[in-house]
Parts: C-alpha cells; structure tokens; sequence
C-alpha cells in the first residue's frame, strides 16, 4: 500500500518508534482528550445528537469521565508502586514516591486559603 492511498493508516514514521513517540509527546493537551475520548473511551466515535446544548452535555460527560479515567488510573498506579515499594524497599521506588519540595511562594499561598 501507498501512503498516499492510505494516509491515515500508514504513518511516514513507524508507530512505536523512538521518532514517532517524540512527535506523540508534542501534541496538544486537547487534541491527546479528544483522541482519548474518540478512540479509547467510544465517547465521541460517533455521536447521534441533535442540537447544540445535548452536544454541550455530551462533551462535558466524556470529560468528566475521562477526569474520572485518569484520576483513578493514577491511584491506581501509585498504590501499587506503594505495595511494591513496601515488599522490596526498592531505592528507585522510593525516588519516585517522594514528594517534591514546595517553593515557599506556593506554600504562603495554600497556607492563606
């Protein structure tokens, strides 16, 4: 197949390579949602609505969910870096897990609310 004929199926760069991950990365935080929420989520693959205020309403839902999706996911994943860090004591587990140093700016700035 040509990738003219197939432009959106066949890629210039290979998926998975290390080049094609660096042009990933640089996208858009909206368009890495919208992408989320069309191809992993079928939220927005095809949506039957009819006027402006149901597609209002369906927007906010998959952004809700997918609040919810990366929300949970990374409970989920620092849980489990926990529960492996408290069976092995791994130092590169332990790196990851520390909290990073709050400028003192932002502290004043939570310690006023």
């Amino acid at each position: 197949m040509a990738i003219k004929d197939h432009p959106r199926l066949l890629n210039q760069i290979p998926r998975g390579s290390q080049r094609y991950k660096q042009v990933k990365k640089l996208r858009s935080a909206s368009e890495r949602s919208n992408s989320t929420m069309k191809e992993d989520l079928k939220i927005l693959d095809k949506p039957r609505v009819i006027g402006g205020r149901r597609a209002a309403v369906l927007v906010l839902l998959a952004a809700i969910f997918l609040l919810c999706k990366r929300g949970f996911a990374f409970i989920a994943r620092v849980t489990h870096m926990l529960r492996r860090f408290r069976q092995t004591k791994d130092p590169k587990l332990e790196r990851w897990l520390k909290h990073p140093e709050i400028p003192k700016s932002i502290r004043n700035l939570i310690q006023r609310e």
